[in-house]
This record gives structure tokens, sequence and C-alpha cells, in this order.
């Protein structure tokens, strides 16, 4: 356990070298789960909107590896969500399998997973621990999504043995329920001054780089490297109308991809309110931006979108930057400029 002299050093050395996309990753991967599965409409899920296996963007797919940013609960078997689609290494036919605690056949099954998932978020909102931790779901699966849908009262830190780990080495008191002690990481975050305004997933990753530096637990949110391949260089002919047009495709499909972005970003940091206030300016190039949004109540946000692109051969990305988008972005620290890139064959 650090002291809290030592430990205050740690968090403002971190608060200074912190990668912030990271966290706006995080937060709008949580804003697109709550716009796609929102809390009043889980009473009407149906089973194929709920299993894995099927190649949709189901809840259980959702929770597990599409919001892998979040919280990391990959490595389990599929028998975790009680009913998945999928094969076994003694049965290769795809099918929904199930696991015998929740029922003995499809039907049966689902009723107990998905009364057992209501369950969990009325006793989630309530912090009931006893019926959280008696909830018959799996552990990892239970704190991620009361992290996913109550951030207030659950850190996005799901493994048990990191919970308590973590929840030790902050000196919080040992706790009857695990739930208890990922609520109690969350009244850490706020008790200290300088954690107390971070993002879960900023505290979070602090509490993974400091007590698990090893990684494990932690989201894979980094960029992967893609090695570079010397190759001969190549000098294709390029019909310049044809790249025109596609150039205009790509740059409406990439605006179309950064305002949605920004919306569930919005949402997944509980400003829904905010999203019907982000203003288009794209016709209006003297603004200097695309998209007029806010980092937070009060606090406006501008985003430009542009589309980086090379020809094969080409050492890096390239885009266009005019004198007023320049002059614009650096009279506001709170510009933000979303490359979506492409390459010409």
């Amino acid at each position: 356990m650090l002291s809290k002299a030592v430990l205050n050093a740690k968090l403002r050395d971190f608060n200074r070298n912190f990668d912030s996309s990271r966290e706006e990753r995080a937060t709008q991967i949580r804003g697109e789960f709550l716009r796609k599965f929102p809390l009043n409409r889980l009473k009407k899920l149906t089973i194929d909107d709920y299993v894995i296996g099927k190649g949709t963007p189901t809840f259980c797919a959702y929770v597990e590896a599409k919001t892998k940013p979040w919280a990391n609960i990959q490595g389990a078997t599929s028998s975790k969500f009680g009913i998945y689609f999928g094969r076994t290494s003694s049965d290769p036919r795809k099918k929904y399998r199930s696991t015998t605690k929740f029922g003995h056949n499809k039907a049966e099954t689902f009723r107990t997973v998905k009364s057992a998932l209501l369950k969990l978020v009325e006793a989630g909102q309530k912090k009931d621990f006893a019926k959280i931790d008696a909830n018959p779901l799996s552990q990892m699966f239970k704190a991620k999504i009361l992290s996913l849908y109550f951030p207030k009262a659950y850190l996005n830190v799901c493994s048990a043995e990191n919970i308590t780990s973590i929840a030790s080495e902050l000196g919080i008191p040992d706790c009857q329920y695990v739930s208890e002690s990922q609520h109690r990481l969350v009244l850490e975050k706020y008790k200290n001054p300088i954690t107390r305004r971070w993002s879960n997933t900023k505290f979070m990753i602090f509490l993974y780089d400091t007590y698990h530096p090893n990684g494990r637990g932690l989201p894979d949110i980094f960029i992967k490297k893609i090695a570079n391949k010397k190759t001969a260089k190549k000098h294709p002919k390029i019909i310049f109308e044809d790249i025109k047009k596609n150039l205009e495709k790509i740059g409406m499909v990439s605006e179309k991809f950064a305002l949605n972005w920004e919306k569930d970003r919005l949402i997944g940091l509980g400003h829904k309110n905010l999203v019907n206030q982000i203003v288009d300016r794209r016709d209006r190039p003297s603004y200097g931006y695309d998209f007029l949004s806010h980092s937070k109540p009060g606090h406006e946000r501008y985003i430009e979108v542009k589309t980086a692109g090379k020809s094969w051969g080409d050492e890096g990305f390239r885009f266009f930057l005019s004198e007023n988008q320049l002059k614009v972005s650096r009279g506001n620290k709170d510009y933000y400029l979303f490359l979506s890139g492409f390459l010409w064959r």
C-alpha cells in the first residue's frame, strides 16, 4: 500500500502524461452500447438480441468484445453468458448451447438468463450488493454490465481478483461482497481531489498501470503498428476525375462516422441532452471546423474532419489544412481533428 504522498505524486505524474484518446474511445463505445441497448428496452430483449456467436452486434457481443476499450472480460468461454450460439470441441455444429444451471432447453435457459439480467440491473441501481453477488450470471459479466450502465456506482474493473487486490492496495477495508468493493473503488476516485473529475476509464488505467503493470485485465486499447514492408516503388496511372469522386464519397462517409462517434461519446459521458446541440457548420468554412460540440456542459468542442490519403509506396499519409483552420485550431485548445485514412493502389 502506497503512502498518500507517494500515491498523489504518481497520480500527478500519470495525469501529465496521460493519452486522453484512450478514454475517449472507451467513452464513445459505451455510448454506442447504451444507444443500442438502453435500460428501458432490456425487458424486450429477444434471444437473438442477446446471444453471441451469430456474427451480429448482440448484447453479449457488445458486452464482451465491442466494448473492450471500456473493460476487458475476454478469456473465459462463452458459457459465461448462460446461453450462446456456437460449436464445441466435440460437436462442430453451430447451434444454441446453454449452461445447465440456467435450464435444459433454449427457451427455458433464455427466460432464466433474461430474468437474471433484469434482476441484476435492478439490484445494481439499488446498490443491493448481496443480491448482485448472489445473481447467477458470471462475475466478470455482471461487473461489466454494472459498470456500463451505472458508472457513477461501479468502476470498470471486472475480475473479482483484481477488484479485491486493488481495493486492498488503496486501503479500502475488506468488504463482504465483491460488488461492494467495485462500488468502493468509484468512491475512492471521488474522494481524491486529483481524481474526482477523472473519467472511470482514466482512473481504471491508472490503477492497472500502478498495481497490475503486467496489464492483466487491462483493455487492449493500444493501436497496433503495422510493419512497413520494403517494396519496389510503383508508378500507377492516376485518373484524377475518379479520384475527385471517390474523395467526395470518402469525405461524406468520414463526416458521418465522426458525427455518430461524437454523439456516442456524449451519450457515454452521460450528456445525452447535448447530442441535439451539436451544430453542423460544414457549409460555413469560415468557422474553421465542421462540427461544434461540447466536451462537457458549458465547454465547447470544435471538430474538423479530414481524410488523409497516400499512394502505394509513399511513406506517410497527407491531408490539407487551410490557413483559417490552422488559425482556429491554434486559438482553441478543444479543437479536434478526426482523421480517416485511405490508400490508393
